[in-house]
């Protein structure tokens, strides 16, 4: 099961909703709102309220979804204060003692890697064919959910929001989305580079590898072995850490005693 959240204030979001139609009303509800049956283990969910602090979708989803779910995809508009257009993918939770968008503190969600890879492949494409810029970006911002859960985003402002190529894309890639091509690759955590990440980018499109939680260099020096532990467990099939250069003061000794270092030479490439 695959859950479509459609934030309600978020202009993307509001209008992938509308594209995905209405779908079937399901027996369960989620607070005061009915899951929706879009077919194909696709399903929509409208939430009142900014996602970012929708900390009370955990609690709301009845025991028998929770169950179910294999991803969480969140829709969303992307900011920058560069106003660069952009189109990002990113997993969930906050590495600082900050929380200010959302989630907790040094809290990660569950990210499902392969799910989360494969739709920035197809996302990439759209992005190719419209000739905008796509990336990941690190491991940032909430909602803190229990959860696999991931966030696809137009950016970086109406312009982008707006653009009904950019919302028919996206709403297509959410409708679709599977890990047939991504089944047998190895699952890594990234680590070290800049928010945007543009190495993992260029290295998920070159070899067979998938990517979970993301870790930027000024991250990466100060994480708390509570944090480490986080990464790997919340990590689905994590198998080693990659890292944007061969840079050993990028991972701390606890890290690398759970996983061991996966070099980009050493991954097999893309068909």
């Amino acid at each position: 099961m695959k859950i479509i959240v459609a934030s309600q204030e978020d202009p993307v979001a509001r209008a992938v909703a509308e594209l995905l139609g209405p779908g079937e009303a399901t027996e369960w509800h989620v607070g005061d709102a009915r899951l929706r049956d879009l077919g194909e283990g696709r399903f929509l969910l409208r939430r009142p309220g900014l996602h970012v602090h929708d900390e009370a979708l955990g609690r709301e989803l009845p025991a028998a979804v929770s169950v179910q779910v294999e991803a969480l995809l969140f829709p969303s508009v992307h900011r920058a204060n560069t106003n660069r257009p952009a189109l990002t993918v990113h997993p969930l939770g906050n590495l600082s003692r900050d929380a200010e968008v959302g989630g907790r503190p040094q809290e990660l969600n569950p990210v499902p890697a392969r799910l989360m890879t494969e739709t920035f492949l197809r996302w990439y494409e759209v992005g190719r064919a419209e000739g905008i810029e796509t990336t990941f970006e690190a491991t940032h911002h909430g909602p803190l959910l229990p959860l696999p859960s991931f966030f696809v985003e137009i950016g970086s402002t109406p312009s982008e929001w707006g653009r009904p190529e950019l919302l028919r894309g996206l709403t297509e890639v959410l409708r679709t989305v599977e890990v047939e091509r991504t089944v047998r690759d190895t699952v890594v955590l990234g680590i070290g580079g800049g928010h945007y990440m543009p190495r993992f980018r260029d290295m998920v499109r070159r070899r067979q590898v998938s990517v979970g939680h993301l870790v930027p260099s000024h991250h990466a020096t100060a994480l708390t072995e509570e944090l480490e532990e986080q990464l790997v467990a919340r990590t689905a099939h994590v198998e080693g850490i990659l890292l944007a250069k061969e840079d050993p003061a990028l991972v701390l000794p606890r890290l690398r005693s759970l996983l061991p270092t996966k070099l980009e030479k050493d991954l097999p490439s893309r068909a």
